[in-house]
């Protein structure tokens, strides 16, 4: 691969630490590309099919923080889960044409990654390989990519869901609750689901079956619309929102309910000092209700394996879909980042590089 300036970087100009963000907190530059006769050992160069742009990347651009994933670098390339193809390698781990799949993918055309012993990549990346290296590339942005397993083991390792509990499913269509939803409904459960438009409402009936959808955008408080919706209580609530809703849900909880508290983006872009403040926590102990926090990369050597074969079991047998928000070209990212922060994508949302 010559050096050429033809390559394209996404950067993080600044943090920032409270409120909206921008597309112009972000840079797109151009610069050569990498040459292959410049590897060192351990190192590969990779191109992204897909990268995926997910809220937890707000926490990153915070700064200095104590979250679980470090902060992005002022002037330095963003990063996150995605695809990508081997282009060259120095790595015994990996040969050209490989595809490789996990976390730590740059938002970048053409990079270098160290992905040897000690480095932080050598377990975040892995081939696909086996049954994962017959799928179509998508689905590893989608059908089992990061945030389908997060759905699936929030809800059975945490939610513990028995046939015809009540679940209630917050940001039901993104990419998180649309893989709940449809499980839920597998497992025998009655799904309640909202979501932020009519037309998001109307997928969440019309093709995943949800028992109830409705649009909090519309409801005149959310306490009425989960009374309304939820007549015997709620059983779980996989919660990605955080906030008023999380409170709503609290006082319709029933006794031993479990929360499984996946996300807040509903607090993520808020300004300084102006986080919701949680009204209902009483009920936490009268109700003796669980909520359960969990980091899904935790879990990826002891439960993926079992998720993938579930999943694709279901695919197969035409019970489960999954819904993508394509947006094209590197260059856009930060747009389509800033679209997921403030609930403008339907479906799961991803750049398509190549």
């Amino acid at each position: 691969m010559s050096s050429v300036a033809s390559n394209t970087v996404v950067v993080l100009s600044h943090h920032v630490p409270y409120g909206r963000i921008t597309a112009s907190d972000f840079e797109v530059k151009s610069t050569g590309t990498p040459s292959e006769a410049n590897l060192k050992d351990h190192e590969i160069i990779v191109t992204p099919h897909y990268v995926s742009v997910d809220p937890y990347m707000r926490g990153r651009i915070v700064g200095a923080s104590d979250s679980y994933v470090p902060p992005f670098g002022e002037g330095k390339a963003i990063d996150g889960y995605g695809v990508a193809k081997v282009v060259a390698s120095k790595s015994a781990k990996f040969a050209a044409n490989d595809v490789v799949v996990g976390a730590g993918i740059p938002f970048v055309k053409y990079s270098v990654l160290n992905v040897g012993p000690g480095s932080h990549l050598e377990h975040l990346l892995q081939k696909a390989q086996g049954p994962l290296a017959d799928v179509p590339v998508e689905w590893h942005v989608g059908n089992i990519g990061m945030p389908s397993f997060t759905a699936w083991y929030g809800l059975k390792e945490i939610g513990k869901p028995k046939k015809g509990e009540t679940i209630v499913v917050s940001a039901a269509s993104g990419a998180v609750g649309q893989v709940v939803v449809q499980l839920s409904k597998l497992l025998g459960l009655r799904v309640v689901a909202a979501a932020g438009s009519d037309e998001k409402v109307q997928y969440l009936k019309d093709t995943l079956k949800a028992d109830v959808a409705f649009n909090y955008k519309k409801a005149s408080s959310y306490a009425d619309a989960l009374s309304q919706a939820c007549p015997k209580g709620i059983d779980i609530y996989f919660d990605n929102v955080g906030g008023e809703f999380l409170d709503a849900v609290l006082e319709k909880a029933n006794t031993f309910a479990r929360i499984i508290a996946c996300g807040a983006i509903s607090q993520y872009q808020v300004e300084k000092g102006q986080a919701y403040g949680i009204q209902n926590y009483s009920r936490v102990i009268a109700r003796q209700l669980t909520i359960q926090g969990f980091i899904i990369s935790d879990y990826y050597l002891s439960h993926y394996a079992q998720f993938v074969k579930e999943i694709s079991n279901y695919v197969k047998k035409g019970q489960f879909t999954y819904k993508l928000d394509v947006t094209q070209g590197l260059e856009n990212a930060p747009q389509a980042l800033v679209g997921v922060l403030e609930g403008k994508n339907f479906g799961k949302a991803v750049v398509k590089v190549d």
